[in-house]
């Protein structure tokens, strides 16, 4: 990650986290423990499902994308096949 990307996604993190205080109950707020506790529920819950959803999303768009890249070639592999079979 080059140090710029790096500042992008600590200000995204602090706009994110300020978001997440602000939708937390002040008694999840007392104690070390249960800010980590909350932290923890937040991650869980709100932010590794999206960031797993687009891995996920950008996985099959390249799949995809690979795929329509090498389907001219198989499409032109196979009327070869054919054709020498005729």
């Amino acid at each position: 990650m080059t140090p710029e990307e790096q500042a992008i996604v600590e200000e995204k993190l602090k706009e994110v986290a300020e978001i997440l205080y602000r939708n937390t109950p002040t008694v999840e707020l007392k104690t070390f423990e249960s800010i980590e506790l909350s932290v923890r529920d937040h991650l869980l819950k709100t932010v590794a499902p999206e960031i797993g959803n687009f891995f996920s999303a950008q996985q099959e768009e390249r799949k995809q994308e690979e795929g329509e890249q090498s389907k001219p070639v198989s499409v032109k592999l196979s009327f070869l096949a054919n054709k020498q079979s005729d």
